[in-house]
C-alpha cells in the first residue's frame, strides 16, 4: 500500500510534466498566454511562483516556535506529534475568487473573477521597504476569517489558477484532474487530509504543508511539504480547511482600501473604432471574438488534458492569425 509521501511525490512528477519552467519575473497576460499555448503540447518542467516581497517575514518568537516545532515536523513525510488542528498561530481562511494581481505607482490591485477591480495597501509597508512594481500575474488569494480583513496573495502558474477556480464553482470536467487522483491516490492509501496551512516564507517562496490522518485513527497524524497552490487545491477536492500562519499574514498581507470598481467601460479596437458599450456585441463578424474562442478552446483542452485537440487548436491559432496580417 502506497505511503502519502509516495502518493505527493507523484503529484509532483506529474504537475512538472507539459510546462515550460517560469520565472519569477513579470509577465503580461499576452506572454502568459502565448507560453500556455506553446507549452500545451511541446513539454518542458513547471516551477511554481510566489509574492516577490523584499525581506524575509519577521521572526516568530520563541514560545511560538516551540510550539509549532512540537506539533510538526518539516520532514517530509514524518509524523507530525501533538498536531492540532485549532493552532491558535493559525487562522482559517476563505478563498478570494481573483484572477491575478499587480502592484504599481497606483498601488496593489486584484482583479477578480466577476471584472471588478479591488485596490489594496500592504498592511506593514514600512517594514516592507520599497514594495515592487511587477505586471499582472496569475495569483490565488486567501482572505483570513480571523476578523483582521487581512488577504494573503499568492503569485502562482497560471493553469494551478484556473483550476482552483473551476473547483470552486464545482465545473465538471471530463477527464479527472492531477489533484482529484491525488485525492483517490490518499483514500487507497488509507488516509485522508485533514487540514491544509500556509507555513512560512523563505525568500520570495511560500511553503504549505498538508497533514493527513490515516482513515478510522486519527491519532496518527503525517504531515507533508507541498506547494501552496497544489496544497490548497488539494484542499478544495478533499473539503478541508485552508489555513494561514497568522503572522506571515501580518506582514505578508494587504487590506482593501476602496470598493470593487469595474473595468473601463469603452475600449479602441485596432483599426481606431471606440467602443462605448461593451456589453453589446459589434455588428456583422468580430474577428477578435473568433480569435478568443479559439483561445478559450485550446485552454479547456490544455486543462482536461486533451493535448492532441490542444494542438490542432493551437494551429488553427496560428493559421487564423496569419490570416489576419
Amino acid at each position: 500500500m502506497a505511503t502519502p509521501a509516495t502518493a505527493m511525490s507523484l503529484l509532483h512528477s506529474h504537475t512538472m510534466v507539459g510546462f515550460h519552467r517560469s520565472k519569477h519575473g513579470p509577465c503580461t497576460f499576452s506572454s502568459a498566454r502565448n507560453s500556455l499555448l506553446r507549452t500545451a503540447v511541446l513539454g518542458g518542467g513547471m516551477v511554481s511562483r510566489c509574492a516577490p516581497p523584499l525581506v524575509p517575514a519577521k521572526s516568530t518568537s520563541s514560545r511560538s516556535s516551540t510550539r509549532r516545532n512540537s506539533s510538526m515536523s518539516f520532514n517530509n513525510g514524518s509524523m507530525a506529534e501533538n498536531f492540532s488542528e485549532n493552532d491558535e498561530d493559525y487562522a482559517d481562511s476563505t478563498i478570494v475568487e481573483a484572477l491575478e494581481v499587480k502592484s504599481g505607482p497606483d498601488g496593489f490591485i486584484i482583479k477578480m473573477r466577476d471584472g471588478n477591480l479591488v485596490k489594496c495597501v500592504h498592511n506593514k509597508p514600512a517594514e516592507r521597504g520599497k514594495l515592487p512594481v511587477y505586471a499582472p500575474q496569475p495569483a490565488i488569494v486567501l482572505q483570513l476569517n480571523d476578523g483582521s480583513n487581512l488577504m494573503l496573495p499568492i503569485i502562482v502558474l497560471e493553469l494551478p489558477s484556473i483550476m482552483l477556480l473551476e473547483a470552486v464553482r464545482n465545473v465538471n470536467i471530463s477527464r479527472p484532474t492531477v489533484y482529484q487522483v491525488m485525492s483517490k491516490m490518499l483514500e487507497v492509501s488509507g488516509y485522508k487530509a485533514k487540514v491544509v496551512r500556509v507555513t512560512k516564507r523563505v525568500n520570495e517562496a511560500y511553503f504549505a504543508r498538508v497533514y493527513l490522518v490515516k482513515d478510522g485513527d486519527e491519532t496518527t497524524t503525517v504531515s507533508l511539504d507541498i506547494r501552496p497552490s497544489d496544497a490548497i487545491n488539494l484542499a478544495v477536492r478533499c473539503n478541508v480547511p485552508i489555513q494561514v500562519n497568522k503572522e506571515l499574514a501580518l506582514g505578508d498581507g494587504v487590506r482593501v482600501v476602496s470598493e470593487p470598481e469595474k473595468l473601463p467601460s469603452s475600449i479602441v479596437t485596432k483599426n481606431g473604432q471606440v467602443i462605448t458599450d461593451m456589453d453589446k456585441a459589434l455588428a456583422g463578424d468580430c474577428q477578435d471574438a473568433k480569435e478568443f474562442i479559439i483561445i478559450r478552446n485550446m485552454y479547456i483542452a490544455a486543462v482536461e488534458e486533451r493535448f492532441i485537440d490542444a494542438a490542432k487548436l493551437r494551429d488553427e491559432l496560428h493559421q487564423f492569425r496569419n490570416n489576419q496580417r
